[in-house]
């Protein structure tokens, strides 16, 4: 190191040619713009990730919404289409019904619920999803009044059964409860119309939904499930008079004293 008259030191040119270098060296690693992309992705792609498996759980989870609704409205078309009797010979006994009515035998409700699994893409032993199937009875008992009353109700997979007695209560809140009717049914319109009496059939399904996306990295003890309640509503197809189906199953409940 060289010391001047003035008293200040001087590098040594070595050094002096080390720092100029270093400094060099610096200002191209600063305007190196080579690498950002790679950092801006490392620094997005988490989000992505986030943002891609959120759409693909909306996408799932609406999609189940769907196969529901096509669930429920099946399970009340099939059943509300059905014309003939689980025994068509003639006879009145606890087996068989007259020609020119319909009635449904377990065998035939078993069928009806099992194309619900299918529906749903679930194993045909599954009993994940919850479902009931009812005949309502809407009468009037006296003049501009109506009433909607279970005739029989049967259910798999630990689904709320339909109530009997007593009438069930006029109510459009959601979610629908196996005591409750839309008001529609049971009450006149505000344009006059009245409601048509009659059997209908409703069909209830539960079903509890669980995200595809596993979360042992929280550690969750369990993955959060939603559960979704679909209802759906038909009328009797067939022309018989009555046009009530005839009970002849043997898991569900007959509100009736006859079939």
């Amino acid at each position: 190191m060289e010391l001047y008259a003035h008293g200040h030191c001087r590098l040594p040119r070595g050094a002096r040619k080390l720092i100029k270098r270093r400094r060099l060296r610096l200002k191209r690693l600063l305007r190196n713009e080579s690498g950002i992309a790679a950092v801006e992705f490392g620094l997005i792609l988490p989000l992505m990730l986030v943002i891609y498996m959120g759409l693909v759980e909306l996408s799932r989870g609406m999609r189940t919404a769907q196969r529901l609704d096509l669930v429920a409205h099946t399970l009340a078309d099939l059943t509300a289409q059905k014309l003939d009797c689980p025994n068509p010979a003639a006879g009145t006994s606890a087996t068989k019904c007259a020609k020119g009515q319909a009635g449904l035998s377990e065998a035939d409700i078993s069928s009806i619920f099992s194309a619900a699994n299918t529906l749903m893409g679930l194993p045909a032993t599954s009993t994940a999803l919850k479902m009931a199937i009812s005949e309502i009875n809407i009468t009037s008992p006296s003049a501009n009044t109506w009433q909607a009353k279970t005739s029989w109700t049967v259910t798999r997979n630990g689904a709320t059964a339909r109530r009997c007695d007593p009438a069930l209560v006029p109510s459009n809140a959601a979610p629908v409860s196996a005591t409750t009717i839309p008001s529609s049914y049971v009450q006149q319109a505000a344009n006059g119309v009245n409601p048509t009496v009659g059997p209908i059939i409703v069909a209830d399904v539960i079903y509890n939904y669980s995200p595809g996306v596993h979360f042992e990295l929280f550690k969750w003890n369990s993955p959060p499930t939603w559960s979704m309640q679909r209802t759906s509503y038909a009328p009797v197809r067939n022309t018989y008079v009555p046009s009530h189906i005839q009970y002849y199953m043997t898991s569900g409940t007959n509100c009736n004293s006859t079939p």
